[in-house]
């Protein structure tokens, strides 16, 4: 209550060292530590040795794993934390630079024989509720634990444990950012659903299993969306050569014998099967008068060789029902990996990349 009071009336003032000068005298006089209140107690004073670690052979396979662990879970915590306040500040980071920091740190740390440096959520918190703004703060944050650690350690003998609690837990209050879960909402419910249990993992369970679960669950989900791409059928906007898909565009109109089809996402081993029956039960169903199928590449950025082979399959299949296949709008890289195949000279006309309004009239001279 202090924190919130005093933030809101005096927020220019170090009302954090209030508290925790005022606790510790207070603790002292009253002699609380004997009545239950737990404080931090003796902390040894002095810095710690240098010493060059000397490891055997046998030691360094141990370690090994134990160390990539550490590692992939300090990186992964240091920068999730460095990018949360790099977007509320405002400012750019750099991953190759956050980890060269993080490397130097625990090679420095090793030597002195420290735990392993990473980045800390509360600590983070704190520093940017202080109102730093540069390396500079924690140079000088450093110097200072140096000298507490040398001549001021007795002072901290009597802080209580649940003040420190209380500044970190009133810090990393602003990091709950309730707009930005309404916004997620209503972008996607699925997206929400991922956001608010990586959040309940990171309070019942901790950060590492937390990230863990989040990126299970966005894999999960992000299969599941290269499974089941939008296949979209398109028809002619009258009066214009635009082709839009006609569930979401009504006035588009098909074109009689025409089918025009547009799968809007990339084209692999995942989701072959599921495009391939779904054209089949489109032309078998719905469209039975086709004689030409458009299969409009816009929306696809990358095919696999399996692919490929279900686009060879349609077009053996369909060659055999009097239907012929072309693609249009097919690009760059996309393009290369067809031409890799057998297609390019059956779906693929001429050099240059037609457009939808080309295949139709290519195929319009040819019956005529």
């Amino acid at each position: 209550m202090f924190l919130y009071v005093a933030s809101k009336k005096f927020p220019k003032l170090p009302n954090t060292l209030f508290l925790v000068l005022g606790s510790i005298v207070l603790v002292t006089v009253a002699n609380l530590s004997s009545l239950g209140v737990e404080v931090v107690g003796h902390i040894p004073p002095g810095l710690p040795s240098l010493i060059i670690p000397d490891p055997a052979l046998l030691d360094v396979n141990i370690l090994v794993t134990l160390a990539a662990t550490v590692f992939l879970i300090s990186f992964i915590e240091g920068y999730l934390f460095a990018s949360e306040y790099a977007a509320k500040n405002r400012y750019k980071i750099d991953k190759n630079q956050e980890l060269l920091a993080l490397g130097i740190s625990n090679i420095a740390v090793g030597m002195f024989q420290g735990l392993p440096v990473a980045g800390s959520l509360s600590r983070t918190a704190v520093n940017n509720e202080s109102g730093a703004k540069s390396q500079l703060a924690s140079i000088v944050s450093g110097l200072i634990i140096m000298l507490v650690l040398l001549f001021f350690t007795g002072i901290f003998t009597n802080l209580p444990h649940a003040i420190l609690a209380a500044i970190i837990l009133f810090i990393i209050k602003n990091l709950v950012d309730i707009p930005h879960f309404k916004s997620i909402y209503h972008f996607s419910k699925i997206e929400f659903s991922i956001a608010i249990i990586t959040m309940l993992f990171v309070l019942f369970f901790g950060a590492l299993e937390a990230i863990v679960i989040g990126v299970i669950l966005s894999v999960v989900g992000l299969i599941n969306k290269m499974y089941n791409p939008h296949i979209a059928v398109l028809g002619k906007m009258p009066g214009k050569d635009q082709f839009l898909d006609i569930k979401r565009r009504p006035e588009a109109k098909r074109i009689p014998e025409v089918l025009i089809v547009r799968v809007d996402g990339s084209q692999i081993f995942l989701n072959n099967e599921d495009i391939k029956n779904r054209i089949f039960e489109l032309i078998e169903n719905d469209y039975k008068d086709t004689k030409l199928l458009i299969l409009d590449f816009e929306a696809t950025s990358f095919i696999d060789h399996s692919g490929a082979e279900m686009i060879e399959e349609l077009y053996c299949e369909f060659k055999l029902r009097g239907i012929k296949i072309t693609a249009a709008n097919i690009y760059g890289p996309l393009r290369d990996s067809i031409r890799k195949t057998e297609l390019e000279e059956e779906i693929v006309e001429g050099t240059i990349p037609l457009t939808i309004e080309d295949c139709i009239k290519l195929w319009e001279n040819e019956k005529s």
